[in-house]
């Protein structure tokens, strides 16, 4: 058994740190308070990996000895992103890229969320939003950091069409890949979601979010984010 507390370099808890067990299968996503547990690990020196986005990775040697527990504590330093800067203006409490956003809309060639759809649904996770879009799938899958989401079009990809076909997430008009066994649910909440655009046909897709780094044929998610000073966010 393996439990420990993630945390920042000032003593702050860090929730959704994903915690693995290098050479395994095994490993855990940090509770809000920080705190994880692995249970039935290999017995001997192992090597465990503690990631978390904004946060420079660690690798940690622990031994794991029959019928004890080992403990680990765990700092992350924060680390800048290569995110695009949001600034508050006016009223609107959105990041300056949003004022393109009606206009998107009212083109009416994707699916659009303002944050009173949002608030209506009075969904748990980011990723039942995307339930609303026709030819959206979302499902279940595991990966290397427990139960997950896989989110995808039906589209798929290759000769064969035999690949699944994950779709692109922008945050505040930034690409935000992810790697296949992460979630976008370990990254943003409903809460904290100003609007959505989702875009499933390459047709559809518009010139500023298809990009040419990252695949983004298989369709695009946009998500704009909340500022932390609009007063009517939950705290």
């Amino acid at each position: 058994m393996l439990t420990g507390i993630v945390s920042t370099t000032e003593k702050k808890p860090l929730g959704q740190a994903r915690i693995s067990v290098v050479g395994t299968a095994l490993g855990a996503v940090a509770d809000t308070d920080g705190s994880f547990r692995i249970g039935a690990l290999p017995l001997g020196n192992q090597s465990v990996e503690v990631k978390l986005l904004g946060y420079a990775s660690v690798l940690i040697p622990v031994r794991i000895e029959p019928a004890k527990t080992a403990t680990l504590d765990v700092t992350l330093a924060a680390v800048p992103l290569p995110l695009e800067t949001v600034t508050v203006t006016g009223d609107t409490m959105i990041v300056p890229g949003m004022r393109g956003f009606q206009e998107r809309k009212e083109r009416g060639t994707g699916k659009f969320f303002t944050r009173e759809d949002i608030e209506r649904m009075q969904v748990r996770l980011f990723s039942d939003i995307l339930r609303r879009v026709p030819g959206m799938q979302v499902q279940s899958a595991n990966g290397s950091y427990g139960q997950g989401m896989s989110i995808q079009t039906g589209r798929t990809q290759g000769i064969s069409g035999g690949r699944t076909c994950p779709v692109l997430f922008y945050v505040n008009g930034a690409p935000f890949p992810l790697t296949h066994d992460v979630a976008i649910n370990n990254y943003v909440s409903p809460d904290e979601v100003a609007a959505v655009e989702v875009y499933t046909g390459t047709s559809q897709i518009p010139a500023q979010f298809s990009s040419s780094q990252y695949n983004a044929r298989c369709g695009v998610v946009v998500i704009w984010t909340r500022s932390s000073n609009d007063p009517r966010r939950s705290r």
